[in-house]
């Protein structure tokens, strides 16, 4: 399994699940399994910038 990296962009972050969903599925994702994996990808990308920006202010 491939390490999880943090997207730099909310755009990047739905792409990239979305790959990943197609890659682990074997097929695009239909629009009720998209939906869900771009809430998904956007979730996980706010909490991980919010953990960033607090990381960031505990270290200065």
């Amino acid at each position: 399994m491939s390490e999880h990296h943090h997207a730099h962009t909310k755009a990047e972050a739905i792409h990239e699940a979305i790959e990943h969903f197609a890659e682990e599925h074997h097929h695009q994702p239909d629009a009720h399994e998209k939906l869900r994996v771009v809430s998904d990808a956007i979730k996980t990308w706010e909490h991980e910038e919010v953990e960033a920006m607090h990381t960031g202010k505990a270290a200065a």
